[in-house]
């Protein structure tokens, strides 16, 4: 704690065996920590599970009709569906779900506009092990992604600071906390819903499951239609 310790003043004459009086330094009184800026991570958990495993028969059919991002063969296995599964008949449970989410987040951060929208939508299945590099999505507000199939010990989604960069100075820390830490890390969990602010950078980790099963996930973006009505900055999002 800080403190200022009282001007000197002549000391007055004491007895003998008198000791004398100790000084009380100055205090801060009524303190408070403000969060400046912070980047939320929102999450919840599917109150149905069995929605995964419908979504995933859903995903599997799309697989096997050949459309989509195979990869490469030489590398880990890793396959991406079309970007517009949120037409799909078949995948409106989950559209709902996303939009009545994605809407309550909108009025947390009062922002003003006509509708939102989904506007792209994909699956990953991947090998459980494999690594996705460190990215962001941009042209949209916020970013989030339901994990449908999870194998013990696949890898965890990692969400780092956006203002790392801004560091000029990096001591040693006795303990990661809240107020110091630059990485977050998110165990994958079947049927839980992670959204976050699509600036926010984020990579999967490496894992250690079992290779014969496929570590499933459904991204999503989100953005919002109207016209933002800011001095010398307006802009029609139609």
């Amino acid at each position: 704690m800080l403190y200022t310790p009282l001007a000197a003043k002549p000391l007055a004459p004491q007895p003998a065996d008198s000791k004398p009086a100790a000084a009380t330094p100055v205090e801060l009184t009524g303190k408070q920590v403000f969060k400046l800026f912070p980047t939320p991570l929102f999450t919840g958990k599917l109150s149905d599970i069995g929605v995964c495993d419908r979504i995933e028969a859903v995903l599997r059919k799309v697989q096997k009709s050949g459309k989509g991002n195979f990869g490469r063969k030489e590398a880990m296995r890793a396959y991406i569906t079309p970007d517009d599964l949120q037409i799909l008949p078949e995948m409106q449970e989950l559209v709902d779900l996303i939009m009545r989410e994605s809407e309550q987040i909108l009025d947390v951060y009062t922002v003003r506009r006509d509708s939102h929208y989904i506007t792209n939508m994909w699956a990953n299945i991947t090998h459980p092990n494999r690594r996705h590099s460190m990215h962001m999505h941009p042209n949209c507000l916020f970013s989030g992604l339901v994990y449908i199939k999870t194998p013990n010990n696949c890898g965890p989604t990692v969400f780092a600071s956006p203002r790392q960069l801004a560091k000029s100075l990096e001591p040693t820390y006795l303990q990661k906390n809240e107020f110091n830490a630059d990485v977050f890390v998110f165990p994958a969990e079947k049927g839980r819903m992670l959204l976050w602010p699509s600036y926010v950078p984020h990579l999967v980790e490496e894992g250690s499951a079992d290779p014969s099963e496929d570590r499933i996930v459904v991204a999503f973006n989100i953005m919002i239609r109207g016209r933002i009505e800011i001095a010398t900055a307006h802009l029609d999002l139609s």
